[in-house]
Protein backbone atom coordinates (compact mmCIF):
# COMPACT_ATOMS: atom_id res chain seq x y z
CA UNK A 1 0.00 0.00 0.00
CA UNK A 2 1.49 3.14 -1.45
CA UNK A 3 0.72 6.73 0.75
CA UNK A 4 1.03 10.17 -1.67
CA UNK A 5 0.53 13.44 -1.19
CA UNK A 6 0.47 16.72 -3.23
CA UNK A 7 3.73 18.44 -2.52
CA UNK A 8 1.93 22.04 -2.30
CA UNK A 9 -0.71 20.53 0.84
CA UNK A 10 0.49 21.32 4.47
CA UNK A 11 0.35 18.50 6.38
CA UNK A 12 -2.54 18.20 9.00
CA UNK A 13 -1.36 15.38 11.51
CA UNK A 14 -4.73 15.84 13.27
CA UNK A 15 -7.21 15.65 10.90
CA UNK A 16 -5.19 12.69 9.17
CA UNK A 17 -6.02 10.67 12.86
CA UNK A 18 -9.50 11.42 12.52
CA UNK A 19 -9.89 10.63 8.76
CA UNK A 20 -7.76 7.44 10.33
CA UNK A 21 -10.40 6.66 13.27
CA UNK A 22 -13.41 6.76 10.61
CA UNK A 23 -12.18 4.69 8.36
CA UNK A 24 -11.34 2.28 11.33
CA UNK A 25 -14.92 3.08 12.68
CA UNK A 26 -16.54 2.27 9.32
CA UNK A 27 -14.75 -1.02 8.57
CA UNK A 28 -15.63 -2.53 11.78
CA UNK A 29 -19.29 -1.54 11.31
CA UNK A 30 -18.92 -2.73 7.41
CA UNK A 31 -17.18 -6.01 8.46
CA UNK A 32 -19.60 -7.18 11.62
CA UNK A 33 -22.41 -6.72 9.26
CA UNK A 34 -21.34 -8.82 6.73
CA UNK A 35 -20.03 -11.16 8.82
CA UNK A 36 -23.48 -11.62 10.41
CA UNK A 37 -25.21 -11.63 7.61
CA UNK A 38 -22.70 -14.53 5.94
CA UNK A 39 -22.81 -16.38 9.17
CA UNK A 40 -26.44 -16.32 9.29
CA UNK A 41 -26.93 -17.02 5.58
CA UNK A 42 -24.29 -20.19 6.27
CA UNK A 43 -26.51 -21.48 9.27
CA UNK A 44 -29.36 -21.30 7.09
CA UNK A 45 -28.19 -23.18 3.92
CA UNK A 46 -25.03 -24.85 5.01
CA UNK A 47 -23.86 -28.08 3.75
CA UNK A 48 -21.35 -30.19 4.82
CA UNK A 49 -19.25 -29.46 1.55
CA UNK A 50 -19.88 -25.77 2.02
CA UNK A 51 -18.81 -26.42 6.18
CA UNK A 52 -15.44 -28.36 5.04
CA UNK A 53 -15.05 -25.13 2.85
CA UNK A 54 -15.63 -22.61 5.48
CA UNK A 55 -13.08 -24.71 7.77
CA UNK A 56 -10.61 -24.30 5.42
CA UNK A 57 -10.89 -21.15 4.86
CA UNK A 58 -10.63 -20.20 8.84
CA UNK A 59 -7.41 -22.57 8.69
CA UNK A 60 -5.82 -20.02 5.92
CA UNK A 61 -7.08 -16.49 6.95
CA UNK A 62 -7.37 -16.72 10.62
CA UNK A 63 -4.44 -14.25 11.21
CA UNK A 64 -5.68 -10.87 10.45
CA UNK A 65 -1.91 -9.14 10.97
CA UNK A 66 -0.85 -7.14 8.00
CA UNK A 67 2.81 -6.94 7.64
CA UNK A 68 3.11 -5.79 3.68
CA UNK A 69 1.89 -2.40 4.64
CA UNK A 70 4.54 0.27 3.79
CA UNK A 71 5.47 4.01 3.29
CA UNK A 72 6.59 5.58 0.38
CA UNK A 73 6.34 8.81 -1.91
CA UNK A 74 6.87 10.30 -5.33
CA UNK A 75 7.52 13.42 -4.63
CA UNK A 76 11.18 14.75 -5.12
CA UNK A 77 11.56 17.35 -2.47
CA UNK A 78 8.65 16.76 0.06
CA UNK A 79 8.65 12.85 -0.20
CA UNK A 80 11.25 12.38 2.71
CA UNK A 81 9.11 14.85 5.06
CA UNK A 82 6.20 13.45 4.10
CA UNK A 83 6.80 9.72 4.33
CA UNK A 84 8.88 10.62 7.51
CA UNK A 85 5.35 12.39 8.66
CA UNK A 86 3.23 9.09 7.57
CA UNK A 87 5.59 7.00 9.53
CA UNK A 88 5.07 8.65 12.52
CA UNK A 89 1.32 8.79 11.81
CA UNK A 90 1.29 4.80 11.57
CA UNK A 91 3.62 4.26 14.47
CA UNK A 92 1.15 6.28 16.65
CA UNK A 93 -1.81 4.24 14.97
CA UNK A 94 -0.20 0.62 15.29
CA UNK A 95 0.33 1.59 19.31
CA UNK A 96 -3.71 1.75 19.52
CA UNK A 97 -4.23 -0.84 17.29
CA UNK A 98 -1.94 -3.42 17.50
CA UNK A 99 -2.82 -4.63 20.76
CA UNK A 100 -6.24 -5.26 19.33
CA UNK A 101 -4.96 -7.08 16.23
CA UNK A 102 -2.72 -9.21 18.38
CA UNK A 103 -5.84 -10.20 20.49
CA UNK A 104 -8.05 -10.83 17.58
CA UNK A 105 -5.45 -13.11 16.61
CA UNK A 106 -5.08 -14.73 19.40
CA UNK A 107 -8.82 -15.22 19.44
CA UNK A 108 -9.12 -16.45 16.06
CA UNK A 109 -6.10 -19.12 16.60
CA UNK A 110 -8.18 -20.45 19.75
CA UNK A 111 -11.18 -20.67 17.63
CA UNK A 112 -9.83 -22.56 15.29
CA UNK A 113 -7.78 -25.02 16.88
CA UNK A 114 -10.81 -26.03 18.93
CA UNK A 115 -13.13 -26.24 15.50
CA UNK A 116 -10.35 -28.32 14.18
CA UNK A 117 -10.54 -30.91 17.08
CA UNK A 118 -14.22 -30.78 17.28
CA UNK A 119 -14.35 -31.44 13.61
CA UNK A 120 -12.15 -34.17 14.34
CA UNK A 121 -13.68 -35.64 17.42
CA UNK A 122 -16.97 -35.42 15.67
CA UNK A 123 -15.09 -37.91 12.76
CA UNK A 124 -14.23 -40.42 15.38
CA UNK A 125 -17.31 -40.32 16.63
CA UNK A 126 -18.92 -40.66 13.09
CA UNK A 127 -16.30 -43.58 13.20
CA UNK A 128 -17.69 -45.33 16.14
CA UNK A 129 -21.43 -44.61 14.88
CA UNK A 130 -20.31 -46.73 11.80
CA UNK A 131 -19.37 -49.44 13.90
CA UNK A 132 -22.01 -49.21 16.09
CA UNK A 133 -24.94 -49.37 13.23
CA UNK A 134 -23.02 -52.39 11.52
CA UNK A 135 -22.85 -54.63 15.34
CA UNK A 136 -26.48 -53.61 15.42
CA UNK A 137 -27.23 -54.73 12.13
CA UNK A 138 -25.56 -58.37 13.31
CA UNK A 139 -26.95 -58.26 16.38
CA UNK A 140 -30.34 -57.54 14.93
CA UNK A 141 -30.00 -60.61 12.66
CA UNK A 142 -28.83 -62.94 15.73
CA UNK A 143 -31.74 -61.76 17.25
CA UNK A 144 -34.36 -62.50 14.23
CA UNK A 145 -32.50 -66.01 14.13
CA UNK A 146 -32.78 -66.66 17.52
CA UNK A 147 -36.38 -65.41 17.38
CA UNK A 148 -36.87 -67.36 14.38
CA UNK A 149 -35.77 -70.79 16.33
CA UNK A 150 -38.04 -69.85 19.17
CA UNK A 151 -40.88 -69.80 17.31
CA UNK A 152 -40.09 -73.35 15.59
CA UNK A 153 -39.12 -74.91 18.98
CA UNK A 154 -42.25 -73.70 20.31
CA UNK A 155 -44.54 -74.46 17.43
CA UNK A 156 -43.04 -78.25 18.03
CA UNK A 157 -43.68 -78.13 21.41
CA UNK A 158 -47.25 -76.95 20.98
CA UNK A 159 -47.80 -79.51 18.19
CA UNK A 160 -46.43 -82.40 19.90
CA UNK A 161 -48.59 -81.42 22.59
CA UNK A 162 -51.48 -80.83 20.84
CA UNK A 163 -50.90 -84.11 18.81
CA UNK A 164 -50.48 -86.14 21.96
CA UNK A 165 -54.21 -84.71 23.73
CA UNK A 166 -55.32 -85.66 20.11
CA UNK A 167 -53.91 -89.11 20.30
CA UNK A 168 -55.18 -89.43 24.01
CA UNK A 169 -58.94 -88.50 22.92
CA UNK A 170 -58.64 -90.42 20.15
CA UNK A 171 -57.67 -93.68 22.73
CA UNK A 172 -60.45 -92.83 24.45
CA UNK A 173 -62.54 -92.83 21.51
CA UNK A 174 -61.64 -96.00 20.50
CA UNK A 175 -61.94 -97.16 24.05
CA UNK A 176 -65.56 -96.10 24.69
CA UNK A 177 -66.86 -96.43 20.76
CA UNK A 178 -64.65 -99.54 19.21
CA UNK A 179 -65.27 -102.05 21.55
CA UNK A 180 -68.61 -102.93 21.38
CA UNK A 181 -69.00 -102.30 18.02
CA UNK A 182 -66.01 -104.31 17.09
CA UNK A 183 -67.03 -107.35 18.89
CA UNK A 184 -70.42 -107.00 17.20
CA UNK A 185 -68.75 -106.69 13.66
CA UNK A 186 -66.62 -109.42 14.29
CA UNK A 187 -68.83 -111.66 15.93
CA UNK A 188 -71.28 -110.84 12.61
CA UNK A 189 -68.00 -111.61 10.54
CA UNK A 190 -66.61 -114.92 11.87
CA UNK A 191 -70.34 -116.19 11.04
CA UNK A 192 -70.58 -114.83 7.61
CA UNK A 193 -66.82 -116.53 7.24
CA UNK A 194 -68.79 -120.05 8.80
CA UNK A 195 -71.03 -119.69 6.09
CA UNK A 196 -68.29 -119.34 3.36
CA UNK A 197 -66.37 -122.28 4.80
CA UNK A 198 -69.78 -124.77 4.73
CA UNK A 199 -71.46 -123.73 1.33
CA UNK A 200 -68.05 -122.37 -0.64
CA UNK A 201 -67.84 -120.83 -4.04
CA UNK A 202 -67.69 -117.63 -5.55
CA UNK A 203 -71.70 -116.72 -5.32
CA UNK A 204 -71.45 -116.87 -1.47
CA UNK A 205 -68.23 -115.24 -1.25
CA UNK A 206 -69.45 -112.06 -3.86
CA UNK A 207 -72.73 -112.12 -0.89
CA UNK A 208 -70.24 -111.92 1.85
CA UNK A 209 -68.25 -109.39 0.75
CA UNK A 210 -71.07 -107.22 -0.28
CA UNK A 211 -72.59 -107.41 3.80
CA UNK A 212 -69.43 -106.77 4.74
CA UNK A 213 -68.97 -103.47 2.60
CA UNK A 214 -72.88 -102.60 4.23
CA UNK A 215 -71.48 -103.00 7.71
CA UNK A 216 -68.27 -101.10 6.96
CA UNK A 217 -70.42 -98.28 5.45
CA UNK A 218 -72.63 -98.29 9.37
CA UNK A 219 -69.48 -98.28 10.69
CA UNK A 220 -68.60 -95.18 9.01
CA UNK A 221 -71.61 -93.36 10.18
CA UNK A 222 -71.23 -94.44 13.56
CA UNK A 223 -67.56 -94.35 14.29
CA UNK A 224 -65.87 -91.71 11.44
CA UNK A 225 -62.95 -91.92 9.05
CA UNK A 226 -60.39 -92.87 12.21
CA UNK A 227 -62.29 -96.26 12.94
CA UNK A 228 -63.20 -96.90 9.15
CA UNK A 229 -60.07 -96.89 8.46
CA UNK A 230 -59.68 -99.56 10.99
CA UNK A 231 -62.49 -101.75 9.78
CA UNK A 232 -61.53 -101.05 5.93
CA UNK A 233 -57.97 -102.94 7.12
CA UNK A 234 -59.58 -105.69 8.95
CA UNK A 235 -61.98 -106.04 5.98
CA UNK A 236 -59.24 -106.45 3.41
CA UNK A 237 -57.50 -109.20 5.90
CA UNK A 238 -60.42 -110.80 5.53
CA UNK A 239 -61.78 -110.76 2.23
CA UNK A 240 -57.91 -112.24 1.46
CA UNK A 241 -58.59 -115.09 3.93
CA UNK A 242 -62.05 -115.95 2.63
CA UNK A 243 -60.65 -116.01 -0.76
CA UNK A 244 -57.78 -118.02 0.05
CA UNK A 245 -59.99 -120.74 2.07
CA UNK A 246 -62.37 -120.65 -0.62
CA UNK A 247 -60.41 -121.53 -2.84
CA UNK A 248 -58.13 -124.44 -0.89
CA UNK A 249 -61.71 -125.65 0.20
CA UNK A 250 -62.66 -125.47 -3.66
CA UNK A 251 -59.73 -128.01 -4.36
CA UNK A 252 -60.31 -129.90 -1.78
CA UNK A 253 -63.80 -130.72 -2.78
CA UNK A 254 -62.93 -131.28 -6.49
CA UNK A 255 -59.69 -133.33 -5.42
CA UNK A 256 -60.99 -135.45 -2.63
CA UNK A 257 -57.34 -135.68 -1.24
CA UNK A 258 -56.36 -137.30 -4.26
CA UNK A 259 -53.37 -136.37 -5.75
CA UNK A 260 -51.53 -137.46 -9.08
CA UNK A 261 -48.11 -136.12 -8.76
CA UNK A 262 -45.29 -137.34 -10.88
CA UNK A 263 -42.73 -139.71 -8.86
CA UNK A 264 -39.92 -137.73 -9.97
CA UNK A 265 -40.85 -135.02 -8.02
CA UNK A 266 -37.99 -134.16 -5.67
CA UNK A 267 -39.78 -132.03 -2.87
CA UNK A 268 -43.91 -133.68 -2.72
CA UNK A 269 -44.99 -136.03 0.12
CA UNK A 270 -47.78 -138.37 -1.70
CA UNK A 271 -51.67 -137.12 -0.13
CA UNK A 272 -49.66 -134.32 1.68
CA UNK A 273 -51.09 -130.70 0.91
CA UNK A 274 -47.94 -128.46 1.06
CA UNK A 275 -50.01 -125.39 0.47
CA UNK A 276 -52.04 -125.51 3.30
CA UNK A 277 -48.81 -126.98 5.39
CA UNK A 278 -46.84 -123.33 4.29
CA UNK A 279 -49.88 -121.47 5.33
CA UNK A 280 -49.39 -123.06 8.95
CA UNK A 281 -45.79 -123.24 9.23
CA UNK A 282 -43.70 -120.62 6.97
CA UNK A 283 -46.24 -118.21 8.24
CA UNK A 284 -48.83 -115.42 6.33
CA UNK A 285 -47.25 -114.65 2.85
CA UNK A 286 -46.95 -110.50 3.78
CA UNK A 287 -44.01 -111.75 6.15
CA UNK A 288 -42.67 -113.77 3.72
CA UNK A 289 -42.50 -110.80 1.42
CA UNK A 290 -41.47 -108.41 3.62
CA UNK A 291 -38.44 -110.68 4.89
CA UNK A 292 -37.97 -111.32 0.81
CA UNK A 293 -37.33 -107.56 -0.02
CA UNK A 294 -33.68 -107.57 0.83
CA UNK A 295 -33.48 -109.58 -2.48
CA UNK A 296 -35.55 -107.17 -4.87
CA UNK A 297 -32.30 -104.48 -5.13
CA UNK A 298 -30.00 -107.81 -7.06
CA UNK A 299 -32.89 -107.96 -10.05
CA UNK A 300 -33.04 -104.44 -10.91
CA UNK A 301 -33.73 -103.79 -14.37
CA UNK A 302 -33.99 -107.47 -15.49
CA UNK A 303 -36.51 -108.98 -17.42
CA UNK A 304 -36.45 -112.48 -17.21
CA UNK A 305 -35.83 -113.43 -14.02
CA UNK A 306 -36.68 -117.27 -12.54
CA UNK A 307 -38.24 -117.90 -9.17
CA UNK A 308 -37.37 -121.65 -9.01
CA UNK A 309 -39.60 -123.48 -6.25
CA UNK A 310 -42.22 -120.20 -6.46
CA UNK A 311 -45.17 -121.11 -3.94
CA UNK A 312 -47.55 -119.17 -3.09
CA UNK A 313 -45.85 -116.13 -5.52
CA UNK A 314 -44.56 -113.45 -2.98
CA UNK A 315 -41.33 -113.14 -4.82
CA UNK A 316 -43.05 -112.70 -7.82
CA UNK A 317 -45.65 -110.10 -6.47
CA UNK A 318 -42.77 -108.36 -5.23
CA UNK A 319 -40.85 -107.98 -8.71
CA UNK A 320 -43.91 -107.60 -10.42
CA UNK A 321 -44.15 -104.34 -8.12
CA UNK A 322 -40.71 -103.10 -9.34
CA UNK A 323 -41.23 -103.55 -13.05
CA UNK A 324 -39.20 -106.42 -13.22
CA UNK A 325 -40.06 -109.16 -15.84
CA UNK A 326 -40.24 -112.85 -14.07
CA UNK A 327 -41.42 -116.58 -14.39
CA UNK A 328 -42.44 -119.08 -11.13
CA UNK A 329 -41.99 -122.73 -11.62
CA UNK A 330 -42.86 -125.23 -9.15
CA UNK A 331 -43.78 -128.76 -8.97
CA UNK A 332 -46.80 -128.56 -7.00
CA UNK A 333 -49.95 -128.04 -8.55
CA UNK A 334 -51.72 -126.35 -5.77
CA UNK A 335 -49.70 -123.92 -5.70
CA UNK A 336 -49.18 -123.10 -9.45
CA UNK A 337 -52.92 -122.80 -9.16
CA UNK A 338 -52.88 -120.28 -6.30
CA UNK A 339 -50.79 -118.03 -8.24
CA UNK A 340 -52.71 -118.54 -11.28
CA UNK A 341 -56.00 -116.98 -9.56
CA UNK A 342 -53.66 -114.18 -8.54
CA UNK A 343 -53.07 -113.39 -12.22
CA UNK A 344 -48.91 -114.61 -12.15
CA UNK A 345 -46.82 -116.08 -14.71
CA UNK A 346 -46.18 -119.19 -13.54
CA UNK A 347 -45.70 -123.33 -14.72
CA UNK A 348 -46.61 -126.21 -13.28
CA UNK A 349 -43.09 -128.56 -14.07
CA UNK A 350 -39.77 -129.76 -12.52
CA UNK A 351 -36.87 -127.09 -12.27
CA UNK A 352 -33.84 -129.83 -14.25
CA UNK A 353 -36.59 -130.28 -17.00
CA UNK A 354 -37.44 -126.76 -16.99
CA UNK A 355 -34.09 -125.21 -17.30
CA UNK A 356 -32.76 -128.13 -19.90
CA UNK A 357 -35.23 -127.05 -22.77
CA UNK A 358 -34.80 -123.39 -22.66
CA UNK A 359 -31.63 -121.66 -24.27
CA UNK A 360 -28.54 -121.01 -22.77
CA UNK A 361 -27.68 -117.68 -21.15
CA UNK A 362 -31.57 -116.90 -21.56
CA UNK A 363 -32.50 -115.44 -18.30
CA UNK A 364 -30.90 -112.58 -16.05
CA UNK A 365 -31.80 -113.53 -12.77
CA UNK A 366 -32.32 -116.79 -11.00
CA UNK A 367 -33.91 -117.07 -7.29
CA UNK A 368 -34.45 -120.01 -4.90
CA UNK A 369 -36.01 -119.40 -1.76
CA UNK A 370 -36.62 -122.46 0.97
CA UNK A 371 -35.85 -125.10 -1.99
CA UNK A 372 -32.49 -126.79 -1.53
CA UNK A 373 -33.13 -128.43 1.66
CA UNK A 374 -35.92 -129.98 -0.40
CA UNK A 375 -33.15 -131.38 -3.07
CA UNK A 376 -30.92 -134.97 -3.17
CA UNK A 377 -27.44 -134.17 -3.46
CA UNK A 378 -27.00 -135.08 -6.82
CA UNK A 379 -29.93 -132.99 -8.01
CA UNK A 380 -28.68 -129.92 -6.40
CA UNK A 381 -25.60 -130.25 -8.20
CA UNK A 382 -27.22 -130.83 -11.84
CA UNK A 383 -29.73 -127.86 -11.07
CA UNK A 384 -27.22 -125.42 -10.29
CA UNK A 385 -25.03 -126.51 -13.54
CA UNK A 386 -27.92 -125.48 -15.02
CA UNK A 387 -28.53 -122.64 -13.83
CA UNK A 388 -24.80 -121.41 -14.48
CA UNK A 389 -25.18 -122.45 -17.96
CA UNK A 390 -28.74 -120.70 -18.63
CA UNK A 391 -28.02 -117.10 -16.81
CA UNK A 392 -26.32 -114.14 -18.81
CA UNK A 393 -22.95 -113.42 -17.99
CA UNK A 394 -22.73 -110.56 -14.78
CA UNK A 395 -26.34 -111.45 -13.08
CA UNK A 396 -26.89 -112.77 -9.94
CA UNK A 397 -28.75 -116.22 -8.29
CA UNK A 398 -29.70 -116.22 -5.12
CA UNK A 399 -30.25 -119.22 -2.55
CA UNK A 400 -31.86 -118.67 0.96
CA UNK A 401 -32.53 -121.93 3.08
CA UNK A 402 -32.52 -123.47 6.27
CA UNK A 403 -29.28 -122.32 8.55
CA UNK A 404 -27.94 -125.30 10.03
CA UNK A 405 -25.60 -123.60 12.46
CA UNK A 406 -28.48 -122.79 14.37
CA UNK A 407 -29.62 -125.15 16.62
CA UNK A 408 -32.81 -124.02 17.50
CA UNK A 409 -33.30 -123.84 13.16
CA UNK A 410 -31.77 -127.21 13.01
CA UNK A 411 -34.12 -128.68 15.57
CA UNK A 412 -36.95 -127.50 13.83
CA UNK A 413 -35.85 -128.22 10.41
CA UNK A 414 -37.95 -132.22 10.28
CA UNK A 415 -41.23 -130.50 11.26
CA UNK A 416 -41.32 -129.83 7.08
CA UNK A 417 -41.49 -133.82 6.02
CA UNK A 418 -40.67 -132.91 2.59
CA UNK A 419 -37.48 -131.73 3.75
CA UNK A 420 -34.05 -133.93 2.80
CA UNK A 421 -31.29 -132.66 4.49
CA UNK A 422 -30.00 -129.24 5.48
CA UNK A 423 -27.50 -127.52 3.58
CA UNK A 424 -24.20 -126.07 5.63
CA UNK A 425 -23.09 -122.29 4.24
CA UNK A 426 -19.89 -123.57 3.55
CA UNK A 427 -21.11 -126.60 1.37
CA UNK A 428 -23.41 -124.49 -0.44
CA UNK A 429 -20.45 -122.07 -1.43
CA UNK A 430 -18.52 -124.35 -2.34
CA UNK A 431 -21.43 -126.18 -5.01
CA UNK A 432 -21.71 -122.60 -6.30
CA UNK A 433 -17.69 -122.09 -6.72
CA UNK A 434 -17.67 -125.17 -8.69
CA UNK A 435 -20.67 -124.88 -10.99
CA UNK A 436 -17.93 -121.59 -11.76
CA UNK A 437 -19.91 -118.63 -9.94
CA UNK A 438 -18.44 -115.61 -8.85
CA UNK A 439 -18.03 -113.25 -5.93
CA UNK A 440 -20.48 -115.26 -3.80
CA UNK A 441 -21.48 -113.25 -0.44
CA UNK A 442 -23.30 -115.19 2.57
CA UNK A 443 -26.49 -113.25 4.31
CA UNK A 444 -27.80 -114.42 7.70
CA UNK A 445 -31.97 -113.75 8.47
CA UNK A 446 -34.08 -114.16 10.78
CA UNK A 447 -32.94 -113.75 13.91
CA UNK A 448 -34.47 -114.78 17.38
CA UNK A 449 -35.51 -111.95 19.48
CA UNK A 450 -33.67 -111.34 22.57
CA UNK A 451 -36.53 -113.24 24.94
CA UNK A 452 -35.70 -116.39 23.04
CA UNK A 453 -31.90 -116.49 23.68
CA UNK A 454 -29.95 -116.82 27.24
CA UNK A 455 -29.58 -113.92 28.73
CA UNK A 456 -26.36 -111.74 30.29
CA UNK A 457 -25.79 -110.71 33.49
CA UNK A 458 -25.52 -106.60 33.64
CA UNK A 459 -22.57 -104.70 35.41
CA UNK A 460 -23.29 -103.03 38.13
CA UNK A 461 -20.77 -100.25 39.86
CA UNK A 462 -18.77 -100.89 42.94
CA UNK A 463 -17.68 -104.23 41.98
CA UNK A 464 -14.38 -105.71 42.68
CA UNK A 465 -11.75 -106.62 39.58
CA UNK A 466 -12.06 -109.95 40.08
CA UNK A 467 -15.94 -110.31 40.04
CA UNK A 468 -16.13 -107.95 36.98
CA UNK A 469 -13.67 -109.94 34.97
CA UNK A 470 -15.28 -113.29 35.79
CA UNK A 471 -19.02 -111.40 34.84
CA UNK A 472 -17.20 -110.68 31.60
CA UNK A 473 -16.06 -114.07 30.81
CA UNK A 474 -19.92 -115.37 31.26
CA UNK A 475 -21.41 -113.08 28.81
CA UNK A 476 -18.51 -113.94 26.30
CA UNK A 477 -19.67 -117.63 26.58
CA UNK A 478 -23.27 -116.86 26.86
CA UNK A 479 -22.52 -114.79 23.24
CA UNK A 480 -21.46 -118.09 22.39
CA UNK A 481 -23.91 -119.97 22.92
CA UNK A 482 -26.58 -117.69 21.68
CA UNK A 483 -24.91 -117.80 18.16
CA UNK A 484 -24.65 -121.38 18.60
CA UNK A 485 -28.71 -122.52 19.97
CA UNK A 486 -29.63 -119.22 19.03
CA UNK A 487 -28.63 -118.00 15.98
CA UNK A 488 -30.26 -116.96 12.46
CA UNK A 489 -32.76 -119.07 11.17
CA UNK A 490 -32.01 -118.38 7.84
CA UNK A 491 -29.33 -117.80 5.51
CA UNK A 492 -28.84 -116.65 1.83
CA UNK A 493 -26.28 -117.23 -0.34
CA UNK A 494 -26.04 -115.05 -3.54
CA UNK A 495 -22.83 -115.78 -6.68
CA UNK A 496 -22.74 -113.92 -9.72
CA UNK A 497 -21.88 -115.18 -13.21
Amino acid sequence: MEATEDDNEEIDVVKIMERIRENIRRRKESGASAGCEVMDQTLVDGSSGEIEKDLGYINSNWDIQNNSYYISSHRPVMGKAMVRGRELVHGEVRRYVDPMVFKQNEFNGSTVRILNEAVRRFDEIASKLDVLENMLGQLRGEIEEKIGQARTEIGEEIDERLRGEIEEKIGQARTELGEDIDERLRGEIEEKIGQARTEIGEDIDERLRGEIEEKIGQARIELGEEIDERLRSVVAAMNEDIENKAWLASILERRKDSYDLPASTPAVVDGMNYFVFEERFRGPRKDVKLKQLAFVDYFEGCKHVLDIGCGRGEFLELLGDDGIGARGIDVDENMIDYCISRGLDVENVDAVEYLENIEDKSIDGIFLDQVVEHLEPGYLIKLLDLCYRKLKYGYYIIMETVNPLSFVSFANFYIDMTHKKPVHPSTLKFLLESAGFREIETKFFSPLNDEARLRKIDMEGGMEEGQRRQIEIYNQNIDMLNNILYGAQDYAMIGKK
